[in-house]
């Protein structure tokens, strides 16, 4: 009975601990304030802000098989930050991937207002899309709380 304890909590250790690898550590001065720090300072979190989303997801398909995807959350606990491209064989998570995605980022300037063709088009420049790509699909939960998926597929 202890054995099966053992190796219970033995599995749940290693299921928690892979499940933090994308965890940012080392997140610059300049990165993006917790919105409820902010909030305690009296300031409003766009104050604080380096970018106007707190989450930002993309997923461009060119193939079946080879996909570009960008995960970021900027979590109560800390920001995670994920980039997979398929083509340049490249998978980044946490440090090295917030490290390449923060300047793509600060040059996004769309907001829940701006139009799906706006926004697509930017992404494309920012994140430097190649147009062969068979859809695109960007999902944002920005900083005022509103969330807005934008799409386009050929």
């Amino acid at each position: 009975m202890k054995c099966k304890l053992l190796l219970a909590v033995s599995l749940v250790t290693v299921i928690l601990y892979g499940c933090n690898k994308d965890e940012v550590k080392d997140v610059p001065a300049n990165a993006p304030a917790d919105q409820n720090a902010s909030q305690q300072t009296g300031e409003t979190p766009t104050d604080q802000m380096t970018f106007n989303f707190i989450e930002f997801s993309l997923d461009v398909d060119y193939s079946a098989t080879e996909s570009y995807e960008v995960e970021y959350e900027d979590k109560k606990t800390g920001i995670e930050a994920k980039l997979q491209d398929d083509r340049k064989n490249e998978k980044l998570q946490g440090d090295e991937a917030y490290t390449k995605l923060e300047p793509l980022f600060k040059q996004l300037n769309f907001d829940s207002t701006t139009p799906n063709d706006k926004v697509i088009d930017q992404v494309i420049k920012v994140f430097n899309i190649d147009d062969s790509f068979q859809s695109i699909e960007v999902d944002v939960e920005f900083v005022d709380g509103n969330e807005k998926e934008f799409k386009r597929i050929k």
